[in-house]
């Protein structure tokens, strides 16, 4: 199979030594056997869930008692390549995904670590969050996982949080754009966090917009960066943005092409204005607890 897969972006196959102790130990809070490849949305859920609890591995082609059944060679490949695309748009970083041999039986695995506190908590597309109970994914609440892992202070002590949003601003040209930056501002508003959204064609005066937009994110920990209509002035901003260290939330309309190394970054994609908003909320609450938590550990250094 490696010849077979020499000239494709297939990783070289492990020892398989690694991998035994973990199919002898059967199913558990870290370990999830699948014969073949689940539906990309049930892999979205069993992966985040790991990275929600305490990390864990899929292994295909095994049986849930254990049995080496292995994968044909389409399947691993076509399995390798759904995985790679479902843990890009899933993860803010990479996770170990490859193959082993035994006895001439192909398995292939991602494994997922414990998502880093900056990173937590990790949702599906459609904003669902999942843990790990004993050998089963379940759903849990978000807002536990906010409470827990990003440590958001009491609204008594909850500070303002500027949010400057990189879209465009071709109206004219898609009215829809109208309702999506609405659509922003309720998720704001729902999500009962004092932030404020900055658009840069909203400020009033006379201004080299280059410099105004910079002085604008400048003043911002968060930037929203939606590529719709695919804007070269969002690619500008966005870069501009994560040059700072701004905490950045990706959005796109659902057939939007991502262009640059945006791909490597997750995105939520939305069908409407409705779905862009429900994805939001979660979106803001984990953004603006980074922010407020990288603050906090600025003024420890």
């Amino acid at each position: 199979m490696a010849e077979r897969w020499k000239n494709k972006n297939v990783p070289s196959a492990m020892e398989p030594h690694w991998i035994l102790p973990i199919i002898r130990g059967g199913e558990s809070e870290t370990v999830e056997f699948k014969t073949k490849l689940p539906p990309a949305d049930l892999v979205a859920k069993v992966l985040a869930a790991f990275a929600n609890t305490n990390g864990g591995i899929l292994i295909l082609g095994v049986g849930d008692k254990g049995e080496v059944l292995g994968l044909s060679d389409n399947s691993a490949e076509t399995a390798l390549d759904r995985l790679y695309h479902i843990s890009s748009s899933l993860f803010p970083y990479s996770i170990d995904i490859g193959y082993v041999e035994i006895s001439g039986k192909i398995l292939v695995y991602a494994k997922v670590p414990m998502a880093p506190k900056e990173f937590a908590p990790i949702t599906t597309s459609r904003g669902e969050y999942y843990q790990r109970y004993a050998a089963s994914t379940v759903s849990a609440k978000l807002e536990d996982a906010w409470l827990e892992k990003r440590s958001i202070p009491s609204k008594k002590v909850q500070r303002q949080v500027k949010i400057f949003v990189a879209m465009s601003f071709r109206d004219e040209e898609e009215p829809a754009l109208v309702d999506y930056f609405k659509a922003m501002e309720r998720a704001a508003a729902s999500s009962a966090l004092p932030i404020t959204l900055t658009r840069i064609d909203l400020e009033e005066g006379d201004y080299e917009i280059s410099q105004k937009i910079m002085e604008k994110i400048d003043e911002c920990e968060i930037l929203i960066a939606d590529f719709t209509l695919s804007s070269r002035n969002v690619y500008f901003e966005l870069g501009y943005a994560r040059g700072r260290g701004c905490r950045v939330i990706q959005t796109a309309r659902t057939g939007t092409n991502l262009e640059f190394d945006t791909r490597n970054w997750r995105t939520h994609f939305y069908r409407n204005a409705t779905e862009l908003e429900e994805k939001l909320v979660p979106a803001l609450k984990a953004a603006y607890a980074d922010a407020i938590n990288r603050k906090g550990q600025q003024k420890k250094d």
